[in-house]
């Protein structure tokens, strides 16, 4: 996935700004110190088995390393103009920060730069939570939200674990909402910072919801719901004159921003802002999708093996009858191998049948035919709910639902009818 920018380098080189410090990361940003600390080792690692290599400089006050797989983290930054987000602040230095933290975990190997994007942003994440003022906190879920758009993560996008992706954008977004749902400038946050956010976030949303485009069927979309906005009335359609007019009418061409300073995708002092989707129930992660979920019955009691084993096997049998799916399709869309899968679907593998919770598709079913009935009540529901509105229709309408009367005898009371309207006499064709 193309970045929102060029590189933390295009950011960081006309102002003599100082960048965060490794002693104020240490003080302020513990989590995030850990996670570069190991960053930091890995690089100091490398020098010892490349000896041909210059040193790696190293901080003199913390001992880590100052520039690791070529990113430097003493560069200075750059002046952030009349952007909202103002080049010394916290929020702007701790994105900076994070940002070539995300560079710098990049080794080329997408399961391990899956991992280590995970850490450091998840470190953040932890750091962020622990700031007491509003204000401060928006800031930094801004500079956070700005370095992942910015980096683009693509290796996590594509990678990394589902469940834990989308339990961390999770958290970022419901922070967003509560603090969107406050009077923001009564808790010290400027309007214009706002609507920076909200342009970014509408960013950030984009980003997830087009993973699967970005990276193919396999990956997962995530949701980023981050402000509560009521559904607006549809608009009357635009006239034709209107609409036949803007025929032709291209936007001139927005540039890639020049720094993280400026909102995603649109020139500098732009108006237009990118689309934010609805807060939707729908849109939000279920219980199957939570981290440390398991599938239970109405009593309470977490399913077993077996009986996982049994429902899956039903809805596959269902699924070959009805034609919907073939068992290679159920098994790809569970995500698990062939090999795992006959393993867990043949008891006589486990001794005792607890034992096969380590297997990937236990988990997997459960999440699967979890999904599957949440989605067939919903079909049920909504044709209810359509059967219903044709039944109201029927009752308020001119023609009187069908009854026991014969064919003959309901045309002439229609008849009948039709004459009893005013301006309609006995001799007007029908």
């Amino acid at each position: 996935m193309s970045s929102a920018a060029a590189s933390p380098a295009a950011a960081t080189a006309a102002a003599k700004v100082p960048p965060l410090s490794l002693s104020t990361l240490k003080t302020r940003y513990p989590n995030l110190y850990q996670a570069y600390s190991q960053l930091s080792a890995r690089q100091l690692n490398c020098d010892g088995m490349m000896s041909e290599m210059d040193p790696t400089p190293t901080d003199a006050a913390t001992g880590l390393a100052t520039k690791i797989m070529f990113i430097d983290f003493t560069q200075q930054l750059a002046d952030n103009g009349d952007s909202p987000l103002k080049t010394e602040s916290d929020g702007n230095k701790f994105c900076i920060f994070l940002w070539k933290m995300l560079d710098a975990s990049e080794s080329g190997s997408i399961g391990g730069d899956a991992c280590r994007f995970f850490d450091a942003l998840y470190a953040a994440y932890q750091d962020i939570m622990k700031l007491n003022s509003t204000a401060t906190k928006f800031e930094h879920l801004l500079g956070w939200t700005m370095a992942v758009c910015s980096h683009g993560i693509g290796a996590l996008l594509e990678r990394g674990d589902p469940d834990r992706n989308r339990i961390l954008f999770k958290y970022i977004a419901e922070e967003f909402k509560k603090i969107f749902k406050l009077e923001t400038a009564a808790v010290g946050i400027d309007n214009g910072l706002r609507e920076f956010a909200i342009e970014w976030c509408g960013a950030m949303q984009k980003m997830l919801r087009s993973v699967k485009k970005e990276y193919g069927e396999y990956s997962e979309n995530y949701t980023f719901n981050f402000i509560y906005k009521p559904r607006p009335k549809k608009a009357a359609p635009a006239p034709v004159e209107v609409a036949a007019a803007a025929v032709g009418k291209a936007s001139p061409p927005s540039p890639s921003p020049t720094s993280v300073a400026h909102a995603p995708g649109m020139q500098q002092g732009g108006t237009g802002q990118p689309k934010v989707d609805e807060d939707d129930d729908d849109d939000e992660p279920k219980p199957w999708e939570m981290e440390g979920w398991v599938p239970r019955t109405k009593n309470g009691k977490q399913k077993s093996p077996n009986v996982i084993r049994g429902e899956l096997q039903r809805y596959i049998d269902k699924c070959k009858a009805d034609g919907t799916m073939t068992q290679t399709k159920i098994i790809e869309t569970m995500g698990v191998n062939n090999n795992t899968y006959r393993r867990f679907m043949n008891p006589k593998t486990y001794k005792d049948q607890w034992s096969a919770l380590q297997n990937g598709t236990y988990s997997s079913a459960a999440r699967l035919l979890e999904e599957v009935k949440y989605s067939e009540a919903k079909a049920k529901k909504s044709a209810g709910s359509s059967a219903k509105r044709k039944a109201a229709t029927s009752t308020t309408g001119e023609v009187a639902p069908a009854s026991k009367k014969s064919k003959k005898d309901q045309a002439t009371e229609l008849i009948n009818r039709i004459n009893a309207v005013e301006g309609v006499s006995d001799g007007s064709a029908i």
